[in-house]
């Protein structure tokens, strides 16, 4: 049977700022998000019957009906119309609950691959519709670009017709830290900085202007329930790397840098350092 194998990128926040708390139960957010070439690969196949079964060489990953491929998967079906049984098979390279965005990535790829398979009969503003209904992030891994200004949700999508070429050193400390967690003890704060700044600043590649501009509003909530990410940061001025920021709600912790030789020395250092912490070096996936 035929089988389309294909990545499912991470990404990073540059910029996130939370407004306010929406009649729905979200939160009202402006983000700049960034898709970066640390990838998961996911593999689907048709299988007889009506089962979707998940494969993973991750045991954190639940095989059932939770996983978020597994939803894409019956939300694509529904939308079409058909019971065809699928296999996903999935190798994780993404840390999961990390603020990579790695399940909403599978999940995005999951609706990619089965647009594929069974010859693109969807448009892709029911694609997105699709996407959106299984989480916030999920949308943007459908963007063809590799940024992209995130409204309401973070759903509501802008991209960013600029494309530069950014290094980044992650660190992920091995633990996960679970989004809802971090939502619920969140108070609001004062507005971050204008976004625009930040976008005019990558418009110029200057990493420099772009490290200045870097802001989560959630990094004080996440680090006051996780004090052990304040250490991350620390080793991270101490490697060289200047203003290391936390992605998004989890417990990456990413430091831009000038270039991939600058990124990788750095990760050697912290590895002599850190032994037991994960370290990536990755740019910009265009």
């Amino acid at each position: 049977m035929k089988s389309v194998t294909l990545p499912a990128y991470a990404k990073v926040n540059l910029y996130l700022d939370v407004l306010g708390k929406r009649p729905d139960g979200y939160h009202e957010l402006v983000t700049l998000f960034e898709r970066i070439d640390l990838a998961d690969e996911l593999t689907l196949e048709p299988i007889p019957g009506k089962e979707i079964e998940i494969r993973c060489d991750d045991p954190q990953i639940p095989r059932d009906r939770s996983n978020l491929a597994a939803r894409a998967a019956d939300s694509y079906r529904r939308a079409l119309g058909i019971s065809q049984g699928v296999r996903i098979s999935l190798k994780k390279k993404i840390p999961v609950a990390a603020g990579l965005g790695g399940g909403s990535s599978d999940a995005a790829a999951t609706l990619k691959g089965l647009q594929e398979l069974n010859g693109n009969p969807l448009p892709q503003e029911e694609l997105h519709r699709l996407a959106g209904g299984l989480g916030a992030d999920v949308p943007f891994f459908l963007s063809p670009g590799p940024l992209a200004l995130g409204r309401g949700r973070g759903d509501e999508l802008h991209p960013l017709e600029v494309r530069p070429s950014l290094w980044h050193l992650l660190v992920f400390p091995s633990f996960p830290i679970p989004t809802k967690a971090v939502y619920q003890a969140y108070r609001l704060t004062a507005p971050g900085p204008d976004v625009t700044l930040l976008t005019r600043a990558l418009r110029d590649n200057h990493v420099p202007g772009i490290c200045d501009l870097l802001f989560n509003a959630l990094e004080p909530t996440v680090e006051a329930l996780y004090p052990a990410l304040l250490s991350v940061k620390a080793a991270l001025r101490r490697a060289g790397l200047a203003r290391p920021i936390v992605s998004g709600s989890g417990s990456t912790v990413m430091a831009l840098c000038a270039s991939q030789k600058e990124a990788s020395f750095a990760a050697g250092f912290l590895r002599e350092q850190e032994p037991g912490w994960q370290l990536f070096v990755a740019g910009t996936r265009g």
